[in-house]
């Protein structure tokens, strides 16, 4: 597994709402650069801004007859004196440039009527989607803060949540206070319980080389993981082990094994507390993460760079420790739920087929373990990744 890879496009606007794998910067370097929809968007819309604004103001100075005819040459010439009047370093610097110009004239001209009030709105409309996406950027960054910082930002905006539904209360009455209370409520669950959720900070669920990745939860067991790790011999392929840390203490050689053989370790918490991990505070949370990492490398020698919460259940605090302590968080993108269900059939059926670059979960310490994971293996068209 490689690092997440972002859009690098020039605007918040197309940062957030454009496809992630279109931007020039993305390709070429670590710089932001036009994204190609920014190309398409500004080929269009600016040279339509410059004919319409310069087209009105010269007719009302000129008249429909001189106006009409100098509006394509005074337009000509604006648009190649501009932009050495506007300037801007770089590809950002540029966009914002001419965003406040296009956004002044539109404040200037938004109650002018017809053609040129609707090309006015059309840029205040840009400008207002621009600072919504400027808002996922700025909120995307604070949850990427780790250790006491993110632990602080995320306890400071959940307790103002929860003071600006007490000031409704107050104001409009309590059952609008208990509508917003339930809102907030369902909203930071969703978050926290959608496994592939990205809201309270980045997960990853599939890979950057569009090769499968198998991931396996639960262990080490000392009946599963040596038949898993032969099954995965004979077919040559790697995988991650998320283990849980007192399960590596109880089996410290199964672990040594698992490096031995050249999969990867995860760290999978200390104890597995599935019913409430989702709701711990930031001490248990701490507790269980750095438990994990830390039982995994006094016995194997190996820091692990990934974590998976149990049952995929991140709670608040989980970034900020995982990112404190080195990892990225990890979830899937196909799985059979086979800790739970026993009909191998069933569960191969909701994993297979996958597609590159898939994340692909399963377990170890369930009746139907070896099963599963063969069954995996030969349905897998696709080249599997090797992590690291």
């Amino acid at each position: 597994m490689d690092s997440v890879s972002e859009n690098r496009a020039a605007s918040a606007l197309f940062r957030v709402f454009g496809s992630k794998e279109r931007s020039d910067a993305a390709e070429r370097t670590d710089s932001s650069g036009m994204h190609w929809g920014e190309r398409c968007f500004l080929a269009v819309l600016v040279p339509l801004t410059f004919v319409i604004a310069i087209g009105e103001g010269l007719v009302r100075w000129l008249g429909w007859g001189w106006g009409g005819a100098l509006v394509l040459p005074v337009t000509f010439l604006a648009m190649n004196l501009l932009p050495f009047l506007v300037g801007g370093m770089s590809a950002v610097a540029q966009w914002r440039r001419w965003l406040v110009v296009f956004v002044v004239w539109a404040i200037w001209r938004r109650d002018a009527g017809g053609v040129v009030e609707g090309l006015a709105w059309v840029w205040l409309g840009i400008f207002g989607l621009n600072a919504v996406a400027w808002l996922v950027i700025g909120w995307k960054r604070s949850m990427r803060w780790t250790g006491r910082k993110g632990i602080v930002w995320r306890m400071s905006w959940l307790i103002g949540l929860h003071a600006v539904a007490v000031a409704v209360g107050f104001w409009a009455g309590w059952m609008w206070a208990l509508s917003a209370g339930v809102l907030i409520a369902a909203a930071v669950c969703w978050a926290i319980l959608c496994p592939s959720s990205q809201v309270l900070g980045p997960v990853r669920t599939r890979t950057d080389d569009g090769r499968i990745l198998i991931t396996i939860d639960d262990g080490p067991d000392p009946h599963d993981t040596p038949v898993l790790l032969d099954l995965l011999d004979a077919f040559q392929t790697k995988a991650v082990f998320f283990v849980i840390g007192e399960k590596v203490r109880d089996h410290p050689e199964l672990a040594r094994e698992i490096v031995r053989r050249g999969h990867e370790l995860g760290n999978h918490t200390l104890s597995h507390p599935h019913p409430t991990f989702w709701c711990a505070g930031p001490k248990r949370t701490r507790r269980e993460i750095e438990g994990g990492s830390k039982s995994i490398e006094e016995i194997t020698g190996v820091k692990p760079r990934w974590f998976r919460a149990p049952v995929g259940h991140r709670n608040l605090f989980t970034h900020p420790i995982a990112g404190e302590l080195g990892m990225e968080v990890v979830a899937w993108e196909r799985r059979g739920y086979d800790a739970v269900e026993t009909d191998v059939k069933k569960i191969l059926r909701r994993i297979l087929p996958v597609a590159p670059g898939d994340i692909v979960l399963v377990h170890e310490s369930t009746p139907v373990a070896a099963e599963v994971l063969r069954g995996v293996l030969e349905g897998v068209k696709e080249p599997f990744s090797r992590p690291g």
